[in-house]
């Protein structure tokens, strides 16, 4: 069975299209994503906002007690970014994220 060190190079979700193994990794990894509890907040929250900002979306996520560090904050983007469900967008150093077509299952959970 792959594990995560098999896909590290995949950039899109067509690199993983190309395998058996590839898309199953891909779609656990979508579902692990789209229901862990965080991440789907993190999820509603970009999804409503369009572009928002990652200081915003941390000190939002502080004001809910969602989490409760930034070291939470980026666990749980960097795995949202992974399963292609955000993007991140860095203009003049700042850091914004953005929702993707497959995070927005969101509005449907």
């Amino acid at each position: 069975m792959p594990n995560e060190f098999d896909f590290k190079n995949y950039k899109s979700i067509e690199d993983y299209g190309k395998t058996m193994e590839g898309t199953k990794y891909l779609h656990d990894l979508y579902l692990k994503a789209v229901n862990h509890p965080v991440r789907r907040k993190i999820l509603t929250i970009v999804n409503n906002a369009k572009k928002i900002s990652k200081e915003k979306l941390f000190s939002i996520l502080l004001d809910e007690n969602v989490i409760n560090d930034e070291f939470s904050l980026n666990y749980n983007i960097d795995y949202l970014i992974k399963a292609f469900c955000i993007e991140k967008i860095e203009e003049k150093s700042k850091i914004y994220y953005e929702i993707t077509q497959s995070g927005k299952v969101v509005d449907y959970l």
